[in-house]
């Protein structure tokens, strides 16, 4: 998104000083740019709600599994309900 930033910020000074051409790719790139991480984002995400993660994981597989005691503790409420 840094990467979005500083295209966002291009093509603002193409349109300031005049040049449609470097404007065009500019916004075209960054807008590009923008969808892509965010359509990564919010993958990552939407997979971590699935596999019940604390919290996002963008860089790594791996993560600490639920104890086996919190585990049972977890389901045991559940069927209480």
């Amino acid at each position: 998104m840094m990467i979005a930033v500083a295209l966002l910020a291009m093509a603002l000074a193409a349109a300031a000083g005049d040049r449609s051409d470097l404007l065009l790719i500019s916004a075209g790139v960054c807008a590009a740019v923008a969808i892509f991480g965010l359509l990564v984002f919010e993958s990552t995400n939407r997979r971590d709600r699935t596999d019940h993660h604390e919290r996002p994981h963008l860089l790594d597989d791996s993560y600490v599994p639920t104890p086996v005691w919190k585990r049972r503790a977890r389901d045991a409420d559940e069927k209480g309900r």
